[in-house]
């Protein structure tokens, strides 16, 4: 029977108390992470020169600990994680593949993410009923040269197809994964200048390209099938001692209810005015469970 376990995390303020359910092979590394003191934490954000309002939030509310941020792409970010350096990632979907890498605390719903496409190849796009793009379809013809950012994930479903297409001789010249900055703002830049006839993207892609002038009247956004769930999206620290000492801490920082209002007013410029409208059910019931500890583990 799995027993409530009391940890002290020290933080160089006063001790966190943290209340975990102790369960198998868990034990030993809950009191490891109890004996860890969390001095400093390495932000890795797609641009640190833009404010980040989550992190700003939980900076301020941990002053004892050096917050400092670095400009990094997807891919080198989980590298770092995986190397267990101390780092934190904000705005990261979660995944199971993910899970055996990091400890995560949920910040965000994000709306499932979309083809973003050249109208003039709309008539090439495999559809099904409903009018939702079949990726897998799409991948294995071959006929429209599609992009997404290396490193980043989409969902569970779409990582997978999109693992077998860069594995796949047939498609590999005709679907890339790119290494980028900025949360994918080249592949936009790529896509309006005719170097790629769609991207899979998250919601908010077409508004990206509306503010920054790149011909959105030429593109839209479609459906993909099997890709309808709203993936969650949260901060990741590496599964180690330390990651489990500093996503505690963040986790009892935004784990109120005035944590979980930020967390909804930071993360709302994520969302397309289309999604807010579409999603608000869901957004509201996941703020609701927010304004609570998680308990990471």
């Amino acid at each position: 029977m799995n027993l409530p376990l009391q940890l002290t995390v020290f933080l160089g303020l006063a001790a966190v108390q943290v209340t975990a359910w102790a369960y198998p092979g868990a034990g030993a590394q809950a009191s490891e992470a109890a004996e860890v003191e969390v001095k400093h934490i390495l932000w890795l954000h797609a641009d640190a020169s833009k404010e980040n309002g989550v992190t700003a939030y939980i900076s301020a509310r941990l002053p004892k600990i050096k917050h400092e941020r670095l400009s990094v792409n997807a891919l080198r970010s989980w590298q770092m994680i995986e190397r267990g350096e101390h780092v934190c990632r904000p705005n990261t979907i979660r995944t199971p593949q993910r899970e055996r890498q990091a400890y995560f605390t949920d910040t965000m719903l994000a709306p499932p993410v979309e083809l973003l496409v050249r109208r003039d190849k709309l008539n090439q796009l495999p559809r099904n009923a409903e009018g939702e793009v079949d990726l897998k379809r799409l991948l294995e013809q071959g006929r429209l040269r599609g992009a997404a950012a290396k490193g980043r994930s989409y969902g569970e479903y779409v990582d997978g197809l999109l693992s077998s297409a860069s594995a796949s001789a047939g498609s590999s010249k005709s679907f890339t994964l790119y290494a980028t900055e900025g949360v994918g703002l080249r592949l936009l830049d790529m896509l309006a200048r005719d170097r790629a006839d769609y991207l899979i993207e998250h919601d908010g892609g077409l508004q990206q390209m509306r503010q920054r002038n790149l011909g959105a009247e030429e593109f839209t956004s479609l459906p993909i099938q099997g890709a309808s769930e709203a993936p969650v999206a949260g901060i990741a620290c590496p599964r180690t001692p330390w990651g489990l000492a500093a996503i505690r801490a963040i986790d009892q920082v935004i784990g109120t209810p005035a944590g979980a209002a930020e967390l909804r007013r930071s993360t709302k410029e994520w969302l397309s005015p289309e999604a807010q409208q579409r999603m608000a059910t869901q957004i509201k019931q996941f703020y609701q469970r927010r304004a609570q500890p998680s308990d990471p583990r």
